[in-house]
């Protein structure tokens, strides 16, 4: 540990402030007194357990009870903390006690939670809430359990999803290979959407957490946010699979925007870096640090609109958990408390954010502490994690960031060259939390500059919401299958909505952004009414796929992919349980309005066979209704073509729905069946005719029963058999069709005395 590092302020000194021990309510001078009011006021104290292996077991039994542990650290928390519920950095040595006496594990076990405090303040408050305290306690737990059973290496499986890569993913291009493994772009063979697949060698790393580390990163949903798409193993490795990203990332950002005809100036770099502070402030809040920010890692989505590039956070998270340590990162942009006490938090990333933004205006990839490191001389040299990294360390912990190219504030405001040094501050307690920055005038003035509405998008939003749940559903599924990124115009109107760049838009925000629109105050609130969910947000994912629902250009190929995708079976249906398996899925639950998949049949099972076939979803897609050729009431006479008899028989009808078309009949009691296919008006003129009579003749308009499209469509009798009454019509060529195949399926023509 540093001497020198910690002398500069970079840990709180456990004595600038008096520890505090308290227990329900009160405070105690001593750990043994707050110990023997808990064992005197009934709470259970525990003998400590003796030996590795038996507090092992008591770690494991903690943890193995998810449910359990939530409830007892909510105890505990509420036990500890003031009347303010929060819990400061000076009660961690109490709630060290209270944990050591309640679990019976020796206390030398959470000494490390005076230094992980600062990981899990999120909100860079000061302080934390009971569920940082819980994270905190299960962090503190797990590393200790790491350390008595390391895990061992081999071909442990991680409870993901097991596929094999190549029966899912053709490979097509290698775009890089490390330690952790490859990098490869990728087709999915079932739907041919572009994808990055990403390789991770288990070898050494312990598996355990790997689940649950990508059930959150599956749910995170900002627009400046690369999306996990699904992660799966085999036996050897993990594989992720991500959007692709063709604009490069930010070593080469402005020299291919130059190329592009485009003038650099602050402000055009200013929106870059907004789209960043937007995407690190969104994880932070979701508890995620990224530990390892830096220009490669910052990718352009496409490369067609270089006026405005659209910023994606790549590779967040990933390093940390599979090197098995809490080092990570990139020497140049690592912060000094990681060098001396691989102490990452949320404040980490925004140092390496500065590092990032000093590189780009020197254009100097890497940063100052990478350079002339003859300088590291004048420095004191301590232990380095990394090997041949001394002299980067002692220039990244003492040396000042020159930040002098950068634009500084005027009028008492501060510039980008004064956030950049506060971000870069040696002590991490002084640097400022992303949405800080982001509330600074200097971006706000940035956030200003307005986009040019595009008249289409906002016609879209009016109609996006009026669609039904059902049609946002599987919007989103489309949304999930293409590459948000790219979408430069839906993307800008969501700017205009998420003004505090939190990935998710609230009533009010909606509302204002409305009538800045035009919209009148009524039309505000009904549409803000049917836009935003129960919980009174609108996600990002949410927003697009509303949008993308609404948009008449949806065509038939694109819901087919949609379609193919969700069929898993390949049977050319929906069954009940592929849309549970849907339902299951991310940020499904805000648009399904609290509808089943049983729900979502009965909606759009026109036929009532029990499945969705593929143009009963593309109706419901489109928001079209099936045209019922139903012209019956309730008492009507008919004939039913009776299957068993074989011809056709008189009935009458009992029941209509009128939504579908369909009717129940006196010789079918309980049984829906299609009217005009199987049951008909009765004809008194067809008693006149001899059985070899053509009800057709060549030239008559009339319409035919389409099984494929569920409806009647438009013909031309092109030949009529005179001697037997068969015909053909233009829609079959070549098919002669006779009485009884025209008694189902051929009627004349509305105009040609048809019904």
């Amino acid at each position: 540990m540093c001497a020198q590092v910690q002398d500069r302020g970079f840990l709180a000194q456990r004595g600038s402030q008096p520890v505090k021990y308290r227990w329900n309510g009160q405070e105690f001078d001593s750990l043994e007194a707050l110990q023997a009011a808990m064992a005197g006021g009934g709470g259970q104290i525990m003998g400590h357990a003796s030996g590795g292996q038996a507090t092992l077991d008591r770690i494991n039994a903690i943890l193995d009870d998810g449910d359990k542990f939530k409830d007892e650290c909510k105890a505990i928390f509420r036990s500890i903390a003031g009347a303010d519920m929060k819990l400061q950095q000076n009660e961690i040595g109490g709630l060290k006690g209270v944990l050591s006496s309640k679990w019976g594990i020796d206390g030398s076990y959470f000494d490390n939670m005076n230094e992980m405090f600062y990981r899990f303040d999120y909100s860079g408050s000061g302080h934390l809430d009971h569920k940082e305290v819980a994270d905190l306690i299960k962090f503190v737990l797990k590393e200790q359990r790491r350390e008595l059973a390391p895990p061992k290496p081999g071909t442990r499986l991680a409870h993901l999803p097991q596929k094999n890569l190549k029966q899912h993913f053709q490979l097509t291009k290698k775009f890089g290979e490390g330690g952790q493994g490859a990098v490869w772009g990728a087709k999915e063979i079932a739907t041919g959407t572009s994808r990055v697949v990403k390789f991770y060698t288990k070898g050494q790393a312990d598996v355990d957490d790997i689940k649950d580390e990508f059930d959150l990163l599956k749910k995170l949903d900002h627009p400046h946010v690369a999306r996990i798409c699904e992660a799966f193993e085999d036996l050897a490795n993990i594989y992720v699979v991500s959007e692709p990203y063709t604009g490069g990332d930010l070593t080469t950002v402005t020299q291919k925007a130059q190329e592009h005809g485009v003038v650099l100036t602050h402000e055009w770099l200013g929106k870059i870096f907004l789209q960043c502070l937007g995407g690190l402030g969104y994880l932070h809040s979701k508890k995620t640090m990224h530990c390892d920010i830096k220009e490669a890692n910052i990718m352009i989505a496409d490369g067609d609109h270089w006026e405005e590039p659209h910023v994606m956070l790549i590779d967040f998270g990933m390093a940390k958990s599979f090197h098995g340590s809490r080092m990570g990162g990139t020497p140049g942009y690592i912060p000094p408390e990681v060098w001396c006490h691989q102490l990452w938090t949320p404040k980490g990333d925004m140092f390496a954010f500065a590092i990032t933004m000093w590189g780009i205006y020197n254009f100097c990839q890497g940063g100052p502490f990478v350079q002339n490191l003859h300088e590291a001389a004048m420095y004191p040299r301590q232990p380095c994690c990394f090997p041949g990294m001394e002299a980067v360390m002692a220039l990244t912990i003492f040396k000042p960031l020159d930040c002098s190219r950068l634009p500084s504030g005027d009028g008492g405001s501060r510039g980008l060259r004064e956030l950049v040094q506060q971000m870069a501050e040696k002590d991490f307690r002084q640097r400022p939390t992303a949405p800080q920055v982001m509330d600074t005038t200097y971006f706000r003035n940035v956030s200003k500059q307005k986009e040019p509405l595009d008249a289409k998008m906002v016609a879209n939003l009016k109609r996006a919401s009026k669609r039904t749940s059902c049609q946002n559903l599987f919007a989103l599924e489309f949304a999930n299958r293409k590459n948000l990124g790219q979408m430069k115009s839906l993307n800008s109107l969501f700017r205009q909505f998420d003004k505090d760049g939190t990935g998710s838009i609230g009533r009010e925000d909606a509302f204002t952004a409305l009538h800045s629109m035009g919209f009148d105050r009524q039309a505000c609130n009904e549409m803000v009414d049917s836009l935003i969910g129960e919980d009174d947000k609108m996600r990002y994912s949410e927003f697009m796929a509303r949008m993308i629902a609404s948009n008449e250009s949806m065509t038939n190929a694109d819901l087919a992919q949609v379609f193919k995708g969700l069929d898993t079976d390949g049977n050319g249906t929906l069954s009940l349980s592929e849309l549970n398996e849907l339902l299951k899925k991310p940020n499904m639950e805000s648009l399904v309005d609290g509808r089943s998949a049983e729900d979502l049949i009965r909606e759009m099972d026109v036929d009532g066979d029990g499945v969705i076939g593929f143009e009963e979803f593309r109706l419901a897609m489109v928001g079209e209704s099936p045209t019922p050729s139903c012209h019956f009431s309730v008492g009507d006479p008919a004939e039913y073509m009776s299957r068993s008899a074989g011809d056709w028989i008189a009935c009458k009808i009992t029941k209509v729905d009128k939504r579908t078309g369909k009717v129940q009949i006196d010789v079918k009691p309980g049984a829906w069946v299609r009217p005009d296919k199987e049951v008909r008006k009765v004809h008194h003129d067809e008693s006149a005719h001899s059985p070899h009579d053509a009800r057709f003749k060549t030239g008559d308009s009339a319409e035919y029963y389409s099984a494929s499209y569920g409806k009647w469509v438009p013909c031309e009798i092109t030949d009529v058999d005179t001697s037997n009454a068969r015909v053909q019509i233009s829609v079959k060529p070549g098919f002669w069709m006779d009485r009884a195949v025209q008694a189902k399926s051929l009627r004349k023509s509305k105009g040609e005395g048809g019904y």
